[in-house]
């Protein structure tokens, strides 16, 4: 009878996981089939637990002009996910004692232009050099991009861009910054630096579909699409070279599982070097940026993850972990214009059981919405400003573009094709405030009014 008992037991268990497991596979194709079509350029994805994938899957075309379909075996082009690997790169350097990250660059670069500042290597890995962005020269965009390079003549003409502040006083994105962190790994390997990612990272991690970019045939490589203004157009071209080691690698879904597994169980660095990856950097004047070495700390919810996106002509790409769970997740596009960040979200929190809010427009009343127009403050020094043109509400942060905003309550508003959310309500001292709900966070971002705007 006993026996019996345990038998309908671990059978019941079974069917169990078993539903589960389906459920959540439907879950993550219902995310999937909801945000991409199939009859243009799509995604491809994965969701894994340590070891175990729980879920990998695409949709869309891999080239839409000859109708084929995307596959989890598909390459694709991973933009600035590839700073990930400069920075591992950089590690196993200083670990074999080839170089330090608190090393003044010029001792690998001496000709590049610092205007008295020492840059660290540490400085160009955490966007704290001060160094300019050459993506930001649109002069370079619009003529040289195109052209065929090499690394030395990249970097004779990134040093006509003037230093943008005072190393370490703030932070500031720098691909520029990227692209020397590529040269001193050359200059301390001796190899170039696509061949020391290949031997030291990819073939130890045995990443067999991932490489440096480059006109040679790739396996599997999807064709890149942009929106044009009458629709998907072929991506622009752009020799893959100018990227270098701050964007030109391509990855499969699975290839980066096997990455970042790597990376976060010692198979690539040691556990002080991965730690030394993820830390914050403190500024000058003693505040944290959430940047660490290709690594930028973020919160979904109630969890703390390690995240990165990408951003290349033809191609988008964002990718998280979250340690507490040892959960990774990763989505690339080939459509550079689409919303990678919230399709990653979403399936992390199918996996993560997280409730994803549901928002539905209803009229905007004018009247009660006029009480809580103004600019508010964060903590932080962060702005956002609250307007009201010609019937419509906008939201605008610091000096960026005002984005349109919909309301689902008269204090309640939302972003178009995104999880964030805004709610406006007096505080406990009474004071008027704008609480900011980003990436499903349980606790929000608070700005306190300091300006009304003027009613006529």
């Amino acid at each position: 009878m006993k026996l019996s008992l345990l038998f309908i037991f671990i059978f019941s268990v079974e069917i169990l996981s078993a539903k589960t497991h389906a459920e959540s596979i439907n879950g993550y194709d219902a995310i999937l089939t909801k945000h991409v079509k199939n009859n243009g350029p799509g995604v491809a994805v994965i969701v894994s637990r340590g070891d175990q994938v729980l879920y990998q899957g695409a949709r869309g075309m891999a080239n839409v002009e000859l109708d084929v379909p995307l596959s989890v075996v598909s390459v694709f082009r991973l933009g600035s996910i590839t700073k990930q690997f400069t920075a591992a790169g950089i590690l196993l350097l200083q670990e074999q004692g080839k170089l330090s990250v608190k090393d003044d660059i010029h001792k690998y670069v001496s000709d590049f232009p610092t205007e008295e500042n020492k840059v660290t290597i540490e400085n160009l890995l955490t966007h704290t050099s001060g160094i300019a962005n050459y993506t930001e020269d649109e002069s370079l965009f619009a003529s040289e991009i195109q052209a065929p390079t090499n690394i030395d003549k990249m970097l004779e003409r990134f040093a006509k861009h003037p230093m943008k502040f005072k190393t370490g006083e703030q932070f500031r994105y720098s691909n520029t910054g990227y692209v020397l962190l590529g040269k001193i790994i050359e200059v301390a390997s001796g190899q170039n630096y696509a061949e020391f990612i290949d031997e030291h990272i990819f073939k130890k991690l045995k990443m067999n579909s991932s490489y440096f970019d480059s006109p040679k045939i790739i396996p599997n490589r999807a064709n890149g699409y942009d929106m044009g203004p009458d629709g998907i157009v072929n991506a622009m071209y752009i020799d893959m070279m100018w990227p270098h080691a701050a964007g030109s690698l391509m990855s499969t879904v699975g290839d980066l599982h096997l990455w970042f597994n790597g990376l976060a169980t010692q198979k690539l660095l040691a556990e002080s070097s991965y730690q030394q990856m993820l830390q914050p950097f403190t500024l000058n004047d003693g505040s944290m940026s959430s940047y660490g070495y290709g690594i930028e700390s973020r919160d979904l919810n109630k969890y703390k993850t390690y995240a990165h996106g990408g951003g290349i002509p033809g191609f988008v790409t964002n990718a998280f972990y979250v340690p507490e769970e040892k959960l990774y997740v990763a989505v690339l596009s080939n459509l550079s214009n689409r919303n990678v960040g919230i399709l990653s979200t979403l399936l992390g929190a199918q996996a993560l059981d997280i409730e994803v809010p549901t928002f539905t427009a209803v009229t905007l009343n004018e009247n009660k919405v006029k009480q809580f127009l103004g600019t508010y403050k964060t903590d932080s020094g962060s702005s956002r400003t609250l307007s009201l043109e010609n019937g419509k509400l906008y939201s605008q942060r610091d000096n960026r573009d005002p984005e349109e905003i919909f309301p689902m309550a008269d204090n309640q508003f939302y972003f178009e094709g995104s999880l964030t959310y805004l709610v406006a309500e007096r505080n406990s001292e009474g004071k008027k405030v704008i609480n900011a709900y980003h990436q499903l966070s349980s606790e929000p971002e608070v700005a306190i009014l300091i300006e009304k705007i003027a009613i006529h």
